[in-house]
């Protein structure tokens, strides 16, 4: 006469691991497929858009955004620019990027010429822009620490260490739900049937 075994749960009910494990199963899931729409949303997005990423390497602007943060910066016709908005330009005589805030803005409004500050910065830039492009990036928003990422990124040697270590992530994660253990069977399914 053949039984089930026995097991230390009521029938009909999960192991409470078993529970937890398709809970965490589900969570890792969406937390994976959120994390990937919003990398995938931002990479077709921010070009499509004139969106614009600029790290922050200097403490010119505390309190505004600190060294290592992420600007995002959206473009704003120079005739619409307004003093208090932060714009993103190369300042005459300089060869990198400048994101200081807007004091005055003069002549005409097509060309004009700005005046900036950083709001760290005991007196205003020594510097008058002439802005002779259409458009100019302004800052929309920024993301603390985040410019640390872009900013070691940028080194080749770096980026082939990230695009590597990458790789053998989604690799791992492949081979592991190639080779995952198929559920276990209850034991309801697996005892054979009673003979008479």
């Amino acid at each position: 006469m053949g039984t089930a075994p026995s097991s230390a749960t009521a029938p009909g009910t999960k192991p409470v691991t078993g529970r937890f494990a398709a809970v965490r199963r589900v969570v890792s899931i969406v937390v994976g497929t959120a994390a990937t729409l919003l990398f995938l949303g931002a990479c077709i997005a921010a070009p499509l858009l004139h969106i614009g990423f600029s790290p922050v390497l200097t403490g010119s602007m505390r309190p505004a955004f600190a060294p290592g943060d992420l600007l995002i910066t959206a473009p704003a016709a120079v005739s619409s620019l307004q003093p208090g908005q932060i714009a993103v330009f190369t300042p005459p005589g300089e060869t990198t990027p400048f994101a200081h805030r807007i004091t005055a803005v003069v002549g005409n409004p097509e060309h004009p010429v700005i005046a900036t500050k950083g709001d760290a910065n005991p007196a205003p830039d020594h510097w008058r822009a002439t802005l002779n492009q259409d458009q100019v990036p302004v800052v929309v928003t920024t993301v603390p620490y985040a410019g640390n990422v872009l900013l070691w990124t940028q080194n080749p040697v770096q980026r082939a260490i990230l695009t590597a270590l990458f790789g053998l992530a989604v690799t791992g994660a492949s081979v592991r739900w190639i080779l995952r253990a198929p559920p276990a069977a209850s034991p309801a399914q697996t005892s054979p049937s009673p003979t008479t």
